[in-house]
């Protein structure tokens, strides 16, 4: 099979590869869609000849169609439209039997997405229902998991939803804008210093959106919102002044919440700073609703498909072109949409 194989500072190579062989308990998945996320094009953009995941490298926003199945996999047959649940867990811990994914202390990351197949333990695969293409649902898991099991974990502090910001509009924020508008949020800010940014967010349920870089920007924004945020979402804003204006514009025992990137509360702040990571399996059926009841959008937020081919193109479009990319996915296969 082909796969992509880093050998330098930004380049994955194309290379012919084994076809891995699906275990007992494995599915192999002929990959049709794997998106890019942040974290796969840090990896193509470092200076590092190699990268320890091997071939397919950092892919794992996987959708597809399955093509055979281990011994004891008897969930899906092939042919079956799927897509990948990111994180490999023991399943027997504690934390596992409570649901409890994220937190497995054995877990790791799935990788190896950027190939023509990939072998997936079969329950980290969700069906993926009809009616939505395999070039949208790729994303799905990771965009609209992450931001949706992030609101879910703040709203437990209880506080009233009036006024929530949302701090960097790439793709995260602007799923966790729509996931908010779909939770009951009355007012949402939309902060990103990209005007195409802003407008998408604007499309895609925010009240208001505004530019970081502006004068008496914190003055405008607690104006325009009425009252300073009950809850701020960072979604990969890495500026420290930046966030600081997001801890500074909470209200006095509000709660900022990091999707992507880090904030730290400053000097006796009398307020929530807080950090989570994916999701959970058993909040996916949540996950397809928002999609299939059309709350959520995935549409908008793709703006570029590149075939794996072009895996070079696709990733430095989405680490240099961020003013009109948003989501970029490669296209792994042919004749599966």
């Amino acid at each position: 099979m082909k796969a992509a194989v880093k050998t330098g500072r930004e380049r994955f190579d194309i290379t012919e590869v084994p076809t891995p062989v699906p275990e007992s308990e494995e599915v192999l998945v002929r990959v049709a869609y794997c998106a890019i996320c942040a974290w796969c094009y840090e990896v193509w953009e470092a200076d590092a000849p190699d990268s320890p995941h091997g071939p397919g490298v950092t892919g794992h926003e996987v959708s597809g169609v399955v093509e055979s199945c281990g011994k004891r996999a008897g969930r899906f047959k092939k042919g079956d439209r799927v897509i990948v649940y990111n994180q490999w867990t023991c399943g027997g811990c504690p934390d596992c039997v409570a649901g409890l994914d994220t937190y497995c202390s054995a877990g790791h990351s799935l990788h190896h997405g950027y190939a023509q197949f990939v072998c997936v333990p079969e329950r980290n695969l969700f069906p993926l229902p009809d009616g939505i293409p395999l070039k949208y649902a790729c994303m799905i898991t990771d965009m609209i998991g992450t931001p949706l099991h992030a609101i879910k974990r703040a709203f437990r502090a209880g506080l009233a939803r009036d006024v929530i910001t949302v701090w960097g509009l790439g793709p995260v924020g602007l799923f966790t804008v729509q996931c908010l508008r779909a939770q009951g949020s009355r007012f949402i800010a939309a902060v990103d210093p990209l005007a195409k940014r802003r407008e998408a967010a604007l499309g895609l349920g925010a009240d208001a959106a505004f530019d970081p870089g502006e004068p008496d920007f914190e003055d405008t924004l607690v104006t325009a919102c009425g009252a300073r945020a009950n809850y701020a979402f960072n979604c990969a804003v890495r500026d420290p002044e930046v966030i600081s204006a997001a801890i500074r514009t909470l209200g006095n025992d509000g709660y900022l919440m990091n999707i992507t990137g880090t904030a730290v509360s400053g000097f006796q702040t009398e307020k929530i700073i807080d950090g989570t990571f994916y999701y959970n399996r058993n909040e996916h059926a949540e996950c397809m609703e928002l999609v299939t009841s059309g709350k959520v959008k995935l549409e908008p937020v793709l703006t570029d498909v590149f075939p794996l081919e072009r895996i070079n193109e696709a990733m430095a479009a989405r680490l240099h072109n961020k003013e009109n990319c948003l989501k970029v996915a490669v296209r792994c296969g042919e004749g599966m949409e």
